[in-house]
């Protein structure tokens, strides 16, 4: 099966003129990847893009960050350690394979990188500083104050700290110098957006909207002066504000650029800084908008709905996006029209891809950008994979959809975490193999999930897993009515909070469900509480624990509740999760085998030696997708009714399946390397 490489963590250079990410190796370890996307580098100057990956040491952890000169800095972090190794690889060892039809080059077992040890709390890396800078690195200490060094070369070193007063977020740039920037300082009375100067570490306010408050700094142009701000003018409504800095400074908020219909993220200023990218979404589906600033004009650009990462880069050679769809993964894309230059030849876009065959699938359009991805909408923008609106007695919900779950032979309810968190048009790779291998997918955004304004995001708080498990009994009731009699019914897919929903949900309707598989998963609330980190537990206080529900179930407590599942259940957890520990998944095992009795539902819990909250996406993760999808779409001829748990009636219940022993097998630590 020809498997499109996955790419995560994005990051542009200081002028976005080189780009960096993390892909997926076959085994599922990461290796860093780059881009050179101006051809400023030989032997493929003059704006033909070039692509390359280095070796597979990395973890989904590993931030990676390509330098205005064409190097490669990555920091490694261990959980919990308090220290980074920070790596550069020059710009001379990453010279891209010399023929363009050739896969991408890959380094050696490990890339050639002077290296620095480095002892810090929180450490990030931001692109730009003075000139002979390589990058920014923030630290915020234990006592809240934050420290911002200056990433030097020959040697590798961190050098002229500046300390200020509290926590920030973003640094923008203020002008061609790298030396000012505008951040969110957080003081006594909240966040409130200051201008740093580097060269002497004073700080001093930006703008603030009279009689409201500014939310946080959004995106800056040096070349115009351009800030952008999210910011409550005093209404009550967050809105985006134009700063106008000097003498006189002050906020303005333009009307069109506010009248956008949906949740509106600014992406990246143009080179002059007159016109601004910008993601705008609705739910689970995203637009790109090109916004006139002078004009206070947006339009939309060239793409059809889908997912666009965070970041994207601005330069000469074009505006450069991270977009996905569901049967795309994320990869760099050349918005058309957005060029200041012509390109060398018509395939200004080299994908990045490790064979021929998957680059076949990208349409080059004759300007020398990238078209629509092939397989992402039909001829009226369609997607090929859209989303659906379940009803339940108290509102509804949009849910994304791969395939007619009425007609396959499998349909999959994927539940996301977060919970601060929404399913959307993007790529997600497990959701594309379950499609790929036949089964139909439905990924809800129930009450819970974020897009969908303030009341439904905090209809869970102080009650995780009551209005949201009310919603996927619904649903579940929905697409069993509505497929044909006698076909398997749905099976689970959640992971962490959403693997906590999924075992609450076969705990509530033990016969409705064929399998659930979960990955990372906790029991409660409480119990996360008492053994989880402290950025953990601030979410969960955030929330809220709230009081029991007084309801069938009472308190959503999967280890309470365990003896009342009746379907297979698979679990993977990561030995060193950090966000989650292991050791909810060995309470999970205790409590199934503590059910006991020939109804006992079968499952297999595998600890995952070396591997984190997503171990998916680290080495082994390709053998662990294989098992997952394996087990979610195994159709079982064996089917039979087991008793009812106490208090629960099977008239109304479907049929259950038993797996056969080829499903299940357990994954000694020897057969996963660490990562």
């Amino acid at each position: 099966m020809n498997r499109h490489p996955q790419r995560i963590s994005f990051r542009f250079s200081a002028r976005s003129r080189f780009a960096a990410c993390l892909v997926a190796t076959a085994d599922g370890a990461p290796a860093p990847g780059w881009w050179d996307l101006d051809g400023t580098r030989p032997p493929y100057a003059g704006g033909t893009p070039r692509y390359r990956e280095g070796a597979s040491a990395e973890t989904t952890a590993t931030q990676v960050l390509p330098t205005e000169d064409g190097g490669l800095l990555r920091l490694r972090g261990a959980a919990g350690s308090g220290r980074h190794l920070l790596l550069l690889s020059p710009a001379e060892s990453l010279s891209p394979a010399e023929d363009p039809d050739e896969p991408p080059a890959r380094g050696p077992a490990e890339d050639p990188a002077e290296r620095l040890s480095v002892g810090a709390r929180g450490l990030r890396l931001v692109p730009g500083g003075p000139r002979g800078t390589l990058a920014l690195a923030v630290e915020t200490a234990h006592d809240g104050r934050t420290r911002v060094w200056r990433v030097l070369p020959a040697p590798l070193r961190l050098s002229d700290p500046l300390t200020l007063p509290g926590r920030v977020t973003a640094l923008l740039p203020l002008d061609g110098t790298g030396c000012r920037y505008a951040t969110d300082l957080e003081g006594p009375d909240g966040h409130r957006p200051v201008s740093l100067d580097l060269r002497d570490g004073r700080w001093h306010a930006l703008p603030s909207p009279a009689n409201g408050r500014v939310h946080r700094l959004l995106l800056s142009a040096p070349a115009s002066g351009l800030l952008l701000t999210a910011g409550d003018p005093g209404d009550g409504r967050l809105r985006i504000a134009h700063a106008t800095l000097g003498d006189r400074p002050r906020l303005d908020f333009p009307d069109r650029l506010n009248s956008l219909d949906g949740a509106v993220l600014p992406l990246a200023a143009d080179p002059a800084g007159e016109r601004v990218a910008l993601r705008v979404s609705r739910g689970a589906q995203a637009r790109l908008f090109l916004y006139d600033v002078g004009a206070d004009q947006p339009r939309p650009a060239e793409l059809p709905p889908g997912a666009f990462h965070p970041v994207a880069g601005w330069s000469a050679g074009g505006l450069r996006v991270v977009y996905a769809t569901p049967d795309r993964p994320a990869d760099l894309v050349t918005v058309p029209g957005t060029a200041t230059h012509p390109a060398r030849y018509d395939a200004a876009y080299e994908p990045a891809s490790d064979t021929r065959e998957a680059r076949s699938g990208t349409q080059r359009s004759p300007s020398g950008t990238l078209g629509t991805p092939s397989g992402t909408s039909d001829a009226s923008g369609t997607p090929h994979a859209p989303t659906e609106w379940f009803a339940t007695p108290s509102g509804r919900f949009e849910a994304v959809r791969l395939g007619d779950w009425r007609t396959a032979p499998t349909v999959v309810v994927a539940l996301h975490g977060g919970p601060e968190d929404h399913w959307t048009l993007g790529h997600d790779p497990v959701l594309a193999r379950l499609s790929e291998a036949g089964a139909a997918v439905v990924a809800p955004n129930q009450r819970g999930s974020t897009g969908y304004g303030r009341a439904h995001a905090e209809a869970i708080h102080g009650a995780w897993g009551v209005p949201d498990l009310a919603d996927i009994r619904v649903l579940v009731r929905t697409l069993t009515e509505q497929r044909p009699p006698g076909a398997e019914p749905p099976v689970l897919l959640g992971t962490s909070y959403g693997g906590f929903l999924a075992l609450l949900a076969v705990c509530a309707d033990p016969y409705t469900w064929a399998r659930c598989a979960v990955i990372a998963p906790f029991l409660s609330a409480r119990g996360l509480r008492e053994r989880s980190s402290p950025a953990v537990r601030a979410l969960i206080d955030r929330h809220g624990l709230g009081e029991p529900p007084d309801d069938d179930l009472g308190p959503r407590d999967v280890e309470r509740l365990a003896h009342r599942i009746r379907v297979p259940v698979l679990a993977l957890h990561g030995c060193d999760d950090p966000v989650v520990p292991v050791d909810e998944t060995h309470r999970l095992r205790r409590a199934l085998t503590a059910a006991g009795g020939p109804e006992r539902a079968p499952h297999d819990c595998l600890d995952i030696a070396g591997a984190g909250h997503h171990p998916l996406q680290e080495r082994g993760g390709a053998e662990l997708t294989d098992r997952l999808v394996s087990f979610l779409t195994a159709g079982f001829p064996d089917r039979r009714r087991s008793p009812a748990p106490p208090g629960l009636t099977v008239a109304d219940a479907a049929v259950r399946h038993r797996p056969s022993s080829a499903v299940f097998g357990h994954i000694t630590h020897d057969e996963r390397t660490p990562s």
